[in-house]
């Protein structure tokens, strides 16, 4: 399928990736951010279970960019509540990549199982109620690990001021994620019939645009992005309900979908060599890839461009795709490579640089 059936109609300039975004986020909100994974990771060492503690420090070192970037949408946050969120999108990350690390484990039922532990991300950002959110997998014996991340990003969630107007989108956007990472592991595991994982994703409310295949929205439903757009903008007073539901609407389905398929594009070696699901293995070749993704590409960058600071939401955007095309060892397909960054067109030379630099430097 071409790009053009699903994209706006051509690329635009404005909202495009300023430099100096890229310094305030390496001089300022990269150090914080770094701190605070220094933080989690002294945490972790201190895990009494010898199981949980390897789960939880092998995900702090495997996933520590997750967090990274994800402290790059606390840009949009006004300068005096900077640091807190930082705190709190990198807290909410490492609850994320660490409950997706466990929930790949084997349990008597994966899915049920990995629900109950998802429980943990519903309880930081949706205020349910505490539970025995190991139950299933055999060991708990964590020293409190799972415990402070989840008070400690309720805490910080609770200093919002605009909290209020963003909780329904947060609390959406973490059912739909842990759902999804419930159901794609249970299926990994085999589990659960990779058919019924496919139905699942396609009752997903699609909002407006074109349709999306089942993978697609599944793969949309697992970003964790989505949560730090809306968290970020609540720390504006100033935030609207009309700004907010724009924040929603952007990032859910097309960035958030464009970020887990083109994480799977990086995956996809690792992926074929251990049979994990792959979304963009779905795909039937590689062009019928290329066109999908430079399509939802085309579409996410539509939707940036019309939000209050789109320099900051194009940033991120920016950074997430350079990361994953330009990061890796192994290089993705030219054509996808070329139909993405077109369809961006958001000025991502300056990451990809900054991205080339840094992997030469390790």
């Amino acid at each position: 399928m071409p790009a053009c059936e699903l994209g706006p109609g051509g690329p635009s300039r404005r909202g495009a990736v300023a430099p100096a975004t890229l310094w305030r986020y390496g001089t300022t909100v990269l150090p914080c951010a770094r701190r605070e994974l220094r933080r989690w990771k002294r945490r972790a060492g201190a895990i009494p279970d010898p199981a949980l503690r390897a789960h939880a420090r092998a995900t702090l070192r495997d996933e520590g960019a997750n967090a990274e970037g994800a402290a790059l949408l606390a840009l949009a946050a006004p300068r005096l509540r900077r640091t807190a969120v930082v705190r709190l999108l990198v807290a909410v990350q490492v609850l994320y990549d660490y409950l997706d690390t466990l929930s790949e484990q084997p349990a008597e039922d994966p899915l049920a199982a990995s629900r109950r532990l998802h429980g943990a991300l519903l309880a930081a950002l949706a205020d349910a109620a505490a539970a025995d959110w190991y139950a299933g997998y055999g060991r708990r014996d964590d020293g409190g690990y799972l415990a402070a991340l989840v008070a400690h990003c309720r805490a910080l969630r609770a200093s919002l001021p605009a909290g209020a107007l963003v909780a329904g989108g947060v609390r959406r956007a973490a059912e739909r994620a842990s759902e999804c990472q419930s159901r794609n592991h249970a299926a990994m595991l085999g589990a659960l019939p990779l058919a019924a994982f496919a139905q699942w994703a396609g009752t997903l409310p699609a909002g407006a645009g074109p349709p999306l295949r089942w993978w697609e929205l599944a793969a949309a439903a697992g970003s964790s992005l989505a949560l730090h757009a809306l968290l970020a903008a609540a720390a504006d007073a100033r935030l609207t309900p009309a700004a907010a539901a724009q924040i929603e609407a952007a990032y859910w389905p097309w960035v958030c979908g464009l970020n887990t398929l083109l994480e799977s594009v990086a995956d996809a070696p690792a992926d074929a060599r251990s049979g994990n699901h792959s979304y963009v293995g779905r795909y039937r070749t590689p062009q019928d890839a290329a066109g999908r993704l430079a399509a939802i590409a085309a579409q996410a960058s539509a939707a940036v461009r019309e939000l209050p600071g789109a320099t900051h939401h194009a940033t991120v955007l920016a950074a997430m795709t350079s990361f994953y095309l330009e990061a890796g060892s192994a290089r993705p397909d030219a054509a996808l490579r070329r139909g993405v960054l077109t369809q961006l067109d958001l000025g991502t030379r300056p990451v990809r640089v900054a991205l080339r630099l840094r992997r030469r430097l390790g």
